[in-house]
């Protein structure tokens, strides 16, 4: 209840410039043309593509690495923007659809496969595949805060390095008949201390690894020879299945790699495990729930409900709710001796699910907001959007008592009132905000 009441005392000094500033009109007129080579706004598809770009991340001086999974590849992109300090929200439904119009295709054909935003300027950097076939090539789509329009970065404007990851898994069967070993060389990419830590498989014989690879580019190139975890879902060791999610986080005074597997354990190592040819072996801190996988992790300061920040954990699940986990429970978690046996979960620390289901991609914004990509279930259609950090949540996903036009708050009722008229704005609704 405080963190309510609290809440609109953090932001009501935006809501005004929210008010002007959030566009809903999401329209543009577009020029057809089939030439393949070219899309609908004219510009050369040769010029703008990558053979695949599976995951993305950015770096120091605010680079776009580009991890290629297929092809073995992690690209290093300048970028150039132009700070933001206002925090505007997405509000861009059926983003997809805008995609695929400039691109000239369906929006079926429209695969995404991450989003990162732009720790200077808040655009939404997202990459697709242009079509389902195995060759199709990526594009990386960029959308603006300000406007919502679309357009895709110059890859050949841009300066460009690329490093070859090293031992990919050769010879692995395909999995479920159709899905090849090689597109999860590249699991997951975090940048840290001058190092890309990149999870996936390989042709070891522990297949899950962890590589090292300096930048900027050097040659240098360290992999771990093997990880190892306790699997509390399967009740087994694991060395195959690769890390999913991960993130550096500092517990207890130690440099720890937090990262969380399919069905879906959250485990720890400390840094100091990461070396040329050494072994890894987790400890399972938490269970997050069976039937599931990670998609993406971020660690950022919040409200809690009592009205104080506090530093969070946000894992975002392809079949289940999102996770929030305060670090301080981590790191006591961290502290034991982690969970040794069987449990289909959630276990081992508390874990507060948010109601997140239907992300496909999400990431800081700015202090204020997150930024997600969400499937929406309704129209089929993916949609950009902004939420408020300690809500996770957004108030035009449902129609309440709240919404009806006769509706009068009650007395003492000013902190929803005050609440509901944050939201209505930042989500795009400002002729909804209630002045009576």
């Amino acid at each position: 209840m405080k963190a309510i009441n609290k809440l609109p005392v953090l932001v009501l000094a935006f809501l005004l410039m929210l008010s002007c500033k959030t566009n809903t009109d999401n329209k543009e007129t577009l020029v057809e043309n089939s030439d393949t080579s070219t899309t609908t706004s004219g510009i050369n598809m040769e010029e703008y593509t990558l053979p695949g770009a599976s995951i993305i991340t950015f770096g120091p001086d605010n680079v776009l690495f580009v991890g290629d999974s297929k092809s073995s590849v992690i690209h290093a992109l300048s970028t150039e923007a132009t700070e933001l300090k206002d925090p505007i929200p997405y509000n861009v439904w059926g983003v997809d659809k805008k995609i695929a119009e400039e691109l000239g295709i369906d929006a079926s054909d429209v695969v995404v496969q991450d989003m990162k935003i732009h720790p200077l300027s808040q655009e939404a950097y997202i990459s697709v595949k242009r079509g389902h076939a195995p060759d199709a090539k990526s594009l990386i789509a960029i959308v603006n805060p300000k406007t919502n329009d679309v357009g895709f970065f110059n890859v050949a404007k841009a300066k460009h390095s690329k490093v070859n990851v090293l031992g990919t898994p050769k010879d692995m069967q395909n999995f479920w008949r159709d899905i090849p070993a090689n597109t999860l060389t590249i699991t997951d990419i975090d940048y840290h201390k001058g190092n890309l830590y990149v999870s996936g498989l390989s042709n070891g014989e522990f297949a899950s690894t962890l590589r090292v690879i300096g930048y900027p580019f050097n040659g240098e190139q360290t992999k771990v020879n093997g990880i190892e975890m306790f699997h509390t879902v399967h009740s087994q060791n694991e060395t195959r299945a690769p890390i999913r999610s991960m993130i550096f986080q500092e517990l207890n005074g130690v440099e720890t790699l937090v990262a969380a597997y399919t069905c879906t354990p959250l485990v720890t190592f400390p840094a100091s495990q990461i070396k040329e040819n050494g072994h890894m072996k987790a400890k399972t801190v938490a269970e997050l729930g069976y039937g599931n996988v990670p998609i993406d992790m971020l660690v950022f300061d919040a409200q809690d409900f009592e009205g104080n920040v506090d530093k969070k954990l946000l894992i975002i699940n392809k079949n289940r709710s999102g996770s929030l986990i305060s670090i301080k429970d981590l790191a006591k978690a961290n502290k034991g001796k982690g969970l040794t046996h069987f449990t289909q979960g959630p276990e081992g620390l508390p874990i507060f699910p948010v109601p997140l289901s239907g992300v496909m991609h999400i990431d800081e914004q700015n202090t204020m907001m997150l930024t997600l990509l969400r499937r929406n279930i309704e129209k089929g259609t993916v949609d950009l959007l902004s939420e408020v950090k300690g809500t996770y949540f957004r108030l035009s996903d449902f129609i309440n008592e709240y919404d009806f036009v006769d509706y009068e708050y009650p007395e003492g009722g000013d902190m929803f009132k005050n609440y509901h008229n944050m939201a209505r704005p930042l989500e795009g609704f400002p002729e909804l905000v209630r002045k009576d």
